[in-house]
């Protein structure tokens, strides 16, 4: 565990304040993180008080479980899984939700960063639906190719 120290502070003050550049307006949720609005969809920005330079940010709770159809909802997992560089998909608690992780060295462009995190993440939620749309129609092929239009290169911010 490190000791805590002043920089803790600064980094999770710097992302603050980044966010609120890029216009988003951050609620703390006690316990979570801090939730945002992007495209409708409700996105976390997970705080790790042991580890200030670990980075998380997800989109909770993008696709239920249901016990009647547990191997559906891993088969997508899965896919989602595997096919998507940087956005992971886990089980909490009775959901699924998706993940972008990522250790800060120090020095980076926190806005380019937050943006690409963002976009990604929102990739991965439309590569979700469209593999939940294969599975349904039996298909175990899942596109790249239209994630609704996703900027996801970095040379534009999410605001």
């Amino acid at each position: 565990m490190k000791n805590k120290c002043k920089s803790d502070t600064i980094m999770k003050e710097q992302i603050l304040d980044t966010f609120k550049a890029l216009g988003f307006k951050l609620e703390e949720i006690d316990g979570l993180g801090y939730d945002f609005l992007y495209e409708g969809k409700h996105y976390l920005y997970m705080y790790n008080e042991d580890d200030e330079d670990f980075l998380n940010l997800s989109i909770p709770a993008v696709l239920d479980f249901d016990d009647e159809d547990s191997a559906g909802f891993y088969q997508v997992m899965d896919k989602v899984n595997s096919a998507r560089k940087y956005v992971k998909a886990n089980k909490v608690n009775d959901s699924m939700w998706l993940f972008y992780e990522r250790e800060l060295f120090g020095g980076e462009d926190m806005k380019q960063i937050l943006s690409r995190m963002i976009l990604h993440l929102e990739a991965g939620f439309y590569f979700l639906h469209r593999a939940m749309e294969s599975s349904d129609d039996g298909s175990d092929t899942v596109s790249d190719e239209d994630d609704n239009n996703v900027d996801i290169d970095g040379k534009e911010d999410v605001a």
